[in-house]
């Protein structure tokens, strides 16, 4: 019987990047401890960003762990008893499994289109909010400074501001906007994040 803690409920998979939930087990899981960012792997061992509980993550840890031991369960007393009832719950736990493990938290194509664009550039396939905000603030740091290194000390606002603007730029100007108006989430950086997301193609 394992007794310690689990990451379960992976959810909202792009690119090798998910959401997932740690749960303390003692054969079975008891409550949710934390949620994490994942972006990269090993065998019971996550890196990546803490985030805040996720409820779809830990939904989908519970309801995968359940349905599958309700099914097995069930499967085993129709085996033993060929007990037509027992067949119809084994069933349905069994379809509840497949689709909480194949289904349920999926990322949809608008958000995997949205994290393939930021993850081209900054290698974190993520949407910001997810992000407490000082782990926002840091990319985003990094991601301006980028920009000045790249195109001689310019500033990302007053370039998104003008009417011509130069290809290259968009990829950055795209990401810096994004963080920007997860930061802070005002009419203006929306206005802003708008325009470079209709220029990003």
């Amino acid at each position: 019987m394992l007794i310690g803690s689990l990451f379960l409920g992976k959810v909202h998979e792009v690119n090798g990047q998910w959401i997932e939930t740690k749960f303390v087990v003692i054969g079975i899981p008891l409550f949710p401890t934390s949620s994490m960012l994942v972006t990269r792997s090993a065998w019971r061992s996550r890196n990546g960003f803490n985030i805040p509980l996720n409820y779809q993550s830990i939904i989908a840890g519970y309801a995968r762990m359940f349905s599958l031991i309700i099914a097995f369960i069930a499967f085993i007393l129709f085996f033993i008893e060929r007990d037509s009832t027992a067949s119809i719950i084994g069933g349905a736990g069994l379809l509840l499994w497949l689709y909480f493990y194949f289904v349920f938290g999926s990322a949809d194509t608008a958000e995997a289109e949205e994290r393939k664009k930021m993850g081209d550039l900054t290698g974190l396939y993520i949407k910001p909010e997810w992000l407490d905000h000082d782990d926002a603030y840091r990319i985003y740091e990094r991601l301006e400074k980028k920009y000045r290194n790249e195109f001689d000390g310019a500033d990302w606002l007053t370039d998104l501001q003008q009417n011509e603007i130069a290809p290259a730029k968009l990829p950055l100007l795209y990401a810096l906007s994004r963080f920007n108006y997860s930061l802070g989430a005002t009419e203006c950086n929306r206005k802003l994040f708008e325009k470079a997301d209709s220029l990003y193609l």
